[in-house]
């Protein structure tokens, strides 16, 4: 009898143009974080590519999207529906297959097409991260196709809101996360094909100052200048920036004022964050709200909203095991996986931090990601997908 793996790898190369044509339609469609209207027309289109392999998607409302804006007031913002689909639910290991369908290119701002050259497919979202979704389809059609789930539970949930902080899908990951065993996620792999191991949690805050107004020229003493008073916070701010201590702090924006000729009487200043660990994470919390305290002087108000939206990812005995078992599905598709750590978060950490082991870097090999020359590289459907496969045929055997 074959090995039905490597049936389900025969397949897969031959499915491979498919794939790759499949991914194209799908970066052809945008789908930015702030755009209701295209997220719901990606979701449509994930909705009926998968159907033509057994996947039927439940969608999920979500509620709104909650972003920093130049207020001290959180903005809202309606968001697409989460997909969600469960196969074999009531198995004892249960794998939990994720990434998100936004992507940061607003309608107009990008070509309309991808360019293929060659193995390499450019565009946006190619790599981060439909080309994760394809990653997914390949392997979970050839799961059903090849009945390499015979004892484990498979579900697939993908998420409308990741580039922005996943704001309103994170209390869905909370629920869903004490059912599974472990996650895969399919965020890109690093420019040097290592897994990531180790990750920074992740936090944006802003700084609104309130001043008053005044004629620039007749009575420019009765103003307080919101804008000069927020500058003054930056030198206490860059205090907080201790890479040797894995803390970084970039502030990314300052905006404020209307006519040159009035003492501007509002500002906001915005920043992210990266931390280590929990105890970082505390310590610039605590000392962000005190640096609003002190400013808040005199006529001046500082006020200070934010949070960590994706807290760090350490490696835990819990996620060691699960990089284990992704060597040994890694190693029966023909890859020698090695891990990195890194700075950048994603919703492997919030899943992390609800108590599910996950390793978050399943997708495609490709580069340049959030710039116009973003890319994929084809070339990595198959064996990313056959990871994927081997992984889950190997979860069948699992023991708890």
């Amino acid at each position: 009898m074959p090995d039905p793996l490597q049936t389900a790898s025969d397949w897969m190369h031959d499915q491979s143009a498919n794939a790759a044509q499949r991914l194209e339609h799908w970066c052809n469609q945008n789908s930015w974080s702030e755009d209701a209207s295209a997220l719901r027309k990606m979701a449509d289109v994930l909705c009926d590519d998968f159907a033509t392999f057994g996947v039927s998607f439940h969608r999920i409302n979500l509620p709104p999207l909650r972003l920093l804006g130049d207020t001290e007031d959180w903005l809202e913002q309606e968001t697409g529906p989460a997909l969600i689909w469960h196969h074999n639910p009531s198995a004892k290991h249960r794998v939990l297959l994720m990434i998100h369908y936004d992507t940061v290119y607003p309608r107009g701002s990008m070509p309309d097409k991808c360019k293929a050259n060659g193995n390499l497919l450019v565009g946006p979202g190619t790599v981060d991260a439909k080309g994760g979704i394809a990653v997914i389809a390949m392997a979970v059609e050839a799961m059903l196709k090849f009945d390499l789930a015979t004892d484990a539970g498979v579900s697939i949930l993908l998420n409308p809101d990741e580039e922005v902080g996943s704001t309103a899908s994170r209390e869905l990951m909370s629920r869903i996360a004490p059912k599974f065993n472990a996650a895969l996620l399919f965020e890109p792999s690093l420019p040097n094909g290592s897994l990531v191991a180790a990750r920074k949690g992740s936090g944006n805050f802003s700084f609104v100052a309130r001043g008053k107004s005044a004629h620039a020229g007749r009575n420019p003493g009765d103003g307080r200048n919101a804008i000069v008073h927020l500058c003054k916070i930056i030198p206490a701010l860059t205090v907080l920036h201790e890479p040797d201590r894995g803390v970084l702090l970039n502030v990314g924006r300052i905006a404020g004022g209307g006519p040159l000729n009035q003492v501007p009487d509002h500002a906001v200043l915005q920043l992210n964050t990266r931390v280590v660990d929990a105890q970082a994470m505390e310590r610039i919390e605590t000392s962000l709200q005190r640096i609003a305290n002190e400013f808040t002087v005199g006529d001046y108000r500082v006020s200070l909203t934010g949070t960590f939206s994706s807290p760090p990812k350490p490696v835990t005995p819990a996620m060691q095991q699960v990089q284990r078992r992704v060597e040994a599905a890694g190693e029966l598709a023909g890859r020698n996986i090695t891990w990195r750590d890194t700075g950048g978060a994603c919703d492997g950490c919030k899943l992390a931090a609800f108590g599910l082991p996950n390793v978050d870097t399943m997708g495609v090999a490709g580069g340049n990601l959030h710039s116009p020359d973003e890319f994929c590289d084809l070339d990595s459907i198959v064996p990313s997908a056959l990871t994927v496969a081997a992984f889950i045929q190997n979860s069948c055997s699992e023991k708890s």
